[in-house]
């Protein structure tokens, strides 16, 4: 049967496109649909535009990520089935029943050292299989009932809060309009805004050094059991790059399961179980040029397993890209670089078996390249049944 991978390419703005392609590249289905893009008039900035992520079901459904705004579910036509006002972000993960968990987001006044903050508060939203919101549980919240956690998110707040003070804002530059500032102040101040969270978000996240975006949660994966009791079935692993920081989280009863990564991460994406039950993360090496891609034994804290280029900084994604293990037991790689979009496959000793560059002219130019976020395996059943519909 023919493999398949999904990926939305950021250059599709303003009218969006999910494609799934096999592994020349050639495009199988596509799916777009421009409802809750922002105006181009508007200009809005690159993290705001096109569909942030993407995921399709058994049924060939299509769950795409309007950042900020809204969760859709498309059908294999490009149809809308529904679309559910939550200020979505990064990732989603389906269960078996059909409900949808979204990483989203707000702003949100805190109080630490006797000090107000504004933080962008992750969140993760259910919705129900109608398109329903069912509940959002704060992923802050429950981070911090970890003490040693608690202690990494209240360093990275005053670390990210003192620069911020010493860039003399909120007092508007040369470069700032004196309404966007005010505007931007009064949300510093209160934590509250008046109209769409899009705009207070795109506030805060276009701050000088985004002093507010202490979580930036970037994965979320709904957990089998662990096969030696680390966690539980329904629980969830996330990711948060500026933590350089994975977690397994109970939401139900908001505690911390499990998490590793600040000395050994930096800036990392898409965690994931394996079968045996260790996990795979890609770590973006944003802090030192070069990415790899590691597994990590829970039980034990410790790297079990690693790859990187030769030479190592000749792969290097500073803030986007993941990994995925396929079902023959190699590694999709992402790779969201300068030399463009696109994916490989790695073995288990750590050869490349296939490599694929997304071509410019198929896909469209993003400053002269193809820009992606993630891209994803299929299930050949999915793949067969949507290009037998195409």
């Amino acid at each position: 049967m023919t493999e398949g991978f999904l990926f939305a390419p950021s250059s599709c703005y303003p009218t969006p496109v999910a494609y799934l392609v096999d592994r020349a590249g050639t495009p199988l289905h596509r799916w777009s649909n421009p409802i809750h893009q922002p105006s181009p008039a508007d200009d809005p900035p690159n993290f705001l535009r096109g569909w942030n992520h993407v995921e399709v079901d058994g049924a060939g459904n299509l769950f795409a990520v309007v950042p900020s705004r809204s969760l859709l579910k498309l059908t294999p036509d490009s149809r809308l089935a529904w679309s559910c006002d939550v200020a979505a972000h990064h990732d989603i993960a389906v269960d078996t029943d059909g409900y949808v968990h979204v990483l989203t987001e707000a702003p949100r006044r805190v109080t630490l050292d006797g000090r107000s903050f504004v933080v962008q508060d992750n969140m993760v939203a259910v919705v129900a299989p109608d398109g329903t919101l069912l509940r959002e549980t704060s992923l802050y919240d429950v981070l911090r009932t970890d003490a040693g956690l608690r202690d990494v998110i209240d360093a990275s707040t005053r670390r990210r809060a003192d620069d911020f003070r010493r860039r003399g804002w909120p007092v508007p530059g040369d470069d700032v309009p004196a309404a966007v500032a005010a505007e931007t102040a009064a949300i510093l101040a209160t934590g509250r805004y008046e109209g769409e969270r899009r705009r207070a978000l795109r506030r805060l996240r276009e701050l000088p050094g985004r002093p507010c975006d202490v979580l930036h949660t970037n994965t979320l994966e709904l957990l089998a059991d662990h096969p030696r009791g680390v966690w539980d079935r329904g629980d969830v692993l996330v990711g948060m790059r500026d933590l350089d920081t994975i977690a397994v989280l109970n939401l139900a009863r908001g505690e911390v399961r499990w998490w590793w990564g600040p000395g050994t991460l930096s800036g990392p994406h898409q965690p994931s179980m394996l079968p045996d039950g260790q996990v795979l993360v890609f770590d973006n090496g944003a802090a030192v040029g070069r990415s790899r891609v590691l597994v990590v034994d829970p039980a034990a804290g410790e790297v079990v397993w690693s790859w990187s280029a030769d030479p190592p900084e000749s792969f290097f994604c500073p803030i986007a890209g993941g990994c995925e293990r396929l079902p023959a037991g190699t590694i999709l790689v992402t790779k969201a670089n300068a030399t463009g979009g696109g994916a490989f496959e790695l073995t288990a000793d750590g050869r490349v078996v296939w490599d694929l560059t997304l071509p410019v002219d198929v896909y469209g130019a993003d400053r002269g390249r193809v820009s992606i976020y993630r891209m994803s395996a299929v299930d050949p059943a999915v793949v067969a049944h949507l290009v037998a519909t195409t």
